[in-house]
């Protein structure tokens, strides 16, 4: 048999376990792949995977689980895979299933990993890369940390879309602990000060992922931009001027205390609206008005030129503020310099979801996923943790100020629609990434001022974008995720 492809190295437990996990390697067939039966007690393999992984001869190394069961072709179709790819990447990883259910993973999303072990298995590292950051380290989160370690040196890391295989196990408080741990030490390797913490119950979220801060140790000025022409609306019961509203909450309601208000005040604003709010933020606020038919995106442009922070935080005025620390949170992501926008998980008035990132369907349209359903953990966690996307909304959008201007802001032939979508797009090619962090939770009325409606020229206008929009990144090309 010529050198294999594929090692895969079984790990120690029960020994039926391991034989069931044996006959579905052998019922693979022949083929350039082999497996290796790791040595000792189960528990904490690690020095035995990284001698095994030494001795084997496989150009890509995985693990498979006593009791794991590859998919009937599964070795067969990353080969496949790999001879279509035409490479060799430096990381492979397939969908899978087990005890919490089937798992249709999306591609490499970088935040994903902080918060769970998401690459999992069949995880299959070059075996050249695993070398290079010495194989496996002790603890119950020794895979989580192992990928987490490659991923520091290598962003090759490529999804094989096709189910990989069926997990015995499924990952607990333990691993979950010591997954913490691992992060924790990623962020030092990298000597960002960052405190990582696990979701639960106290904020609402589902216990069982993780939430990183990095440290903001000078708090930059944020400036916030909100267009607004005064408008009303009956919000709890009681009839409101949405921008008041808002600013109150800003005020009352925002533990993040450096930040200056942009109000951007179209044709019609009442001057009795734009007195309220000067007496609300005091010697916080910058007015900007803007003539002509109201133009979002103009808006955002006067506003922004208007701006002194180093940070833009693109606001509707027809949202409220559910957590305090939402901006503490968007300012923290943003710390990192590869992130080019960030934005918030936004409610409807009765609670559902309207907002977690923006995503495109088999047809390039702009979609949003989970919209309209309960506020709970979602699928893998996709409603609580930090994920990437291709876009965010605009109603509530972090960016930097010189990044806005080297993109040339909003495109003011988007007069209303798509002008977000479009922002995010040209944020995503110059190469930085686009984060929702669900943890920063308002509330938003959505369309309170206008109808909530999608014109024609408006979508032809995204054909531009049509080489991006239909091959969303990071959602499951089977479209289950």
């Amino acid at each position: 048999m010529s050198e294999p492809l594929l090692t895969l190295l079984l790990l120690p437990g029960d020994e039926a376990a391991r034989a069931a996990a044996t006959d579905s390697f052998g019922a693979q067939g022949d083929g350039p792949w082999e497996l290796l039966r790791v040595p000792g007690p189960a528990g904490d393999p690690a020095a035995a995977l990284t001698a095994a992984a030494r001795g084997s001869t496989g150009r890509y190394v995985g693990v498979l689980g006593a009791g794991d069961r590859l998919e009937p072709g599964a070795l067969a179709s990353v080969v496949a895979f790999l001879e279509q790819l035409g490479r060799e990447p430096a990381v492979l990883y397939t969908d899978e299933s087990g005890p919490a259910g089937i798992f249709s993973k999306p591609r490499w999303v970088p935040a994903y990993l902080e918060a769970t072990n998401y690459l999992g298995r069949l995880l299959l590292v070059r075996r050249d890369v695993l070398a290079d950051v010495g194989g496996w380290r002790p603890g119950a989160a020794t895979e989580w940390d192992l990928a987490l370690r490659v991923t520091e040196r290598t962003d090759d890391v490529v999804h094989v879309p096709v189910p990989g295989l069926i997990r015995a196990d499924a990952d607990d408080d333990a691993v979950l602990a010591a997954g913490r741990r691992a992060v924790e030490e990623r962020y030092a390797r990298l000597d960002v000060p960052a405190t990582v913490e696990l979701t639960g119950s106290a904020d609402g979220d589902s216990p069982g992922y993780l939430r990183v801060w990095r440290e903001v140790p000078s708090p930059p000025l944020v400036s916030i931009v909100v267009p607004t022409i005064g408008g009303r609306r009956t919000v709890d019961g009681q009839e409101r001027v949405l921008v008041t509203h808002l600013l109150r909450a800003l005020v009352e309601r925002t533990s993040y205390t450096h930040w200056e208000l942009v109000l951007v005040t179209s044709e019609g604003t009442d001057p009795d609206v734009v007195a309220e709010c000067r007496e609300i933020v005091g010697d916080r606020l910058t007015l900007a008005p803007v003539a002509g038919t109201f133009n979002f995106s103009r808006s955002v442009n006067t506003g922004a030129a208007a701006a002194r922070g180093d940070l833009l935080l693109l606001l509707n005025d027809d949202v409220d503020v559910l957590e305090p620390r939402w901006l503490d949170r968007m300012v923290a992501v943003a710390q990192d310099p590869d992130v080019g926008a960030v934005g918030a998980k936004l409610l409807f008035e009765d609670g559902r979801i309207q907002h977690v990132g923006v995503s495109f369907d088999r047809d390039g349209e702009a979609t949003h996923p989970h919209i309209f359903e309960a506020e709970d953990a979602g699928y893998f966690g996709s409603k609580v943790v930090d994920r990437d996307h291709d876009a965010v909304t605009g109603a509530c959008l972090l960016t930097p100020r010189a990044l806005f201007a080297e993109v040339g802001g909003f495109t003011e032939a988007l007069p209303l629609n798509y002008n977000d979508v479009d922002y995010c797009l040209k944020v995503r090619a110059t190469g930085r990434r686009i984060v929702c962090t669900p943890f920063a939770r308002l509330r938003h009325f959505e369309s309170s001022s206008r109808t909530a409606r999608i014109e024609d020229e408006e979508r032809a206008a995204l054909l531009w974008w049509r080489h991006r929009t239909m091959a969303d990144p990071y959602t499951n090309v089977r479209g289950l995720a």
